[in-house]
């Protein structure tokens, strides 16, 4: 996989924007055991993006934005 040279990622204040939302739902399962379900975020339990990043630190959110951008970069480029 190529590397990125000089490239750096800065935090800036919040911005309100209306971007679109996405209801994400499914289950955990056990890899060995598909009916053992470890979680369920299905109906009520559903993972709404981007609200969901609101749950994590913001060190968290620095890691997660990091490894979509880095994603959409080398996309973006025809790298991946």
């Amino acid at each position: 996989m190529p590397d990125l040279l000089n490239f750096s990622i800065t935090r800036l204040a919040n911005a309100s924007i209306n971007i679109p939302r996405w209801s994400v739902e499914g289950k955990i399962v056990d890899s060995k055991n598909q009916a053992q379900v470890l979680q369920d975020f299905t109906g009520a339990n559903a993972v709404i993006f981007p609200n969901v990043l609101s749950n994590l630190t913001a060190a968290q959110q620095d890691v997660w934005v990091e490894k979509v951008v880095t994603e959409l970069i080398l996309k973006r480029f025809g790298i991946s």
